[in-house]
């Protein structure tokens, strides 16, 4: 076996174990991390909705507390779902990089095949 085989195979290890890193590994972390902020953003959110339908009607302070724990409420949804679509965007990305990289691998093997016969 040559050198350039040798380190051939040795990419194309390399290649399958980071495919199966990035795969597996980083991509359930983000995911379960933002699950459990999403939940706890959740639970939040009926203490602030409880909060303000409890809140006196004569209390102007308290009514615009209310409505701005509500709106803050909205802001954190809207970006507690960027951040779901950002990760999808992303996997989606590192999914075309994969298969741009085996593709490459592929061509160049049927390159150095070609050129040894």
């Amino acid at each position: 076996m040559s050198f350039q085989d040798f380190m051939s195979k040795v990419r194309y290890w390399d290649n399958l174990t980071a495919k199966w890193l990035m795969r597996h590994f980083y991509f359930m972390f983000f995911h379960i991390v933002l699950m459990i902020i999403f939940l706890f953003w959740f639970v939040n959110l009926f203490h602030v909705m409880d909060i303000s339908f409890s809140t006196r009607e004569g209390s102007l302070a308290e009514e615009a507390l209310a409505s701005e724990s509500i709106n803050t409420t909205i802001i954190v949804f809207l970006l507690i779902l960027n951040s779901f679509w950002m990760l999808y965007v992303l996997n989606g990305m590192q999914r075309i990089t994969r298969i741009l990289k085996d593709i490459h691998y592929s061509v160049i093997k049927t390159r150095q095949q070609k050129k040894r016969s």
